[in-house]
């Protein structure tokens, strides 16, 4: 049975629950005898569809998936999968085929069971929308200060590697300077600002 919640009973339902899992994570790892302890499990999924019963972009069916080595998103075989009586919940609204990193962890909810957990996932923005992934490819090295922008050295591309859009503008957020290399493929979501914004994705190599 679909799980429905308010945007604001929701929004509140998730600062307690962190507050209560920040108490009740006794066992560190373990599946703990109470419904919000043990460690949290983070998998990466894909939003394949909203819930049966739509709840304004916040509860999805999902798939699991995983970056291969060209960065292509593969689903995972015999991965995970979120229907609608598990389904992920994103803290804003999200769109489909959105690619987001979600985590498991127990959270109140309407009559729930017990021992339940729950999975949730931020798409990035605000609650206007998501936030979908997109493939960069850099064609010169150059380096990026903090809040740089570049709109000559990158092109967007699809997984296939052909070039989708040239000269692409994209900006990075994170740190004082950051340092990209011909021939590097890149990961970003849309800017508001404009062009894509690389931050979700920077690891820190190259970055400092």
């Amino acid at each position: 049975m679909p799980i429905l919640l308010s945007t604001d009973t929701f929004n509140r339902f998730d600062k307690s629950s962190n507050d209560v899992n920040s108490l009740l994570y006794g066992d560190k790892g373990g599946t703990g005898t109470l419904p919000y302890q043990g460690k949290a499990v983070q998998r990466l999924a894909k939003l394949t569809a909203e819930t049966t019963t739509t709840n304004g972009g916040l509860t999805w069916q999902a798939e699991e998936v995983y970056l291969d080595a060209t960065g292509a998103v593969v689903t995972k075989p015999n991965g995970y999968e979120w229907t609608d009586d598990n389904p992920v919940f994103t803290l804003n609204a999200a769109t489909q085929d959105a690619v987001l990193l979600v985590s498991q962890s127990g959270r109140p909810a309407v009559n729930p069971d017990p021992a339940k957990r729950y999975w949730f996932g931020n798409p990035g923005g605000g609650g206007g929308g998501g936030a979908s992934m997109y493939r960069l490819l850099v064609n010169n090295d150059f380096t990026l200060a903090l809040n740089g922008s570049n709109s000559v050295d990158v092109d967007l591309i699809n997984d296939q590697n052909v070039v989708q859009t040239s000269a692409v503008t994209v900006t990075q957020r994170k740190y004082t300077t950051a340092d990209f290399y011909d021939g590097e493929i890149l990961y970003a979501i849309d800017y508001s600002a404009g062009g894509y914004l690389l931050d979700p994705f920077l690891a820190g190599i190259g970055g400092s």
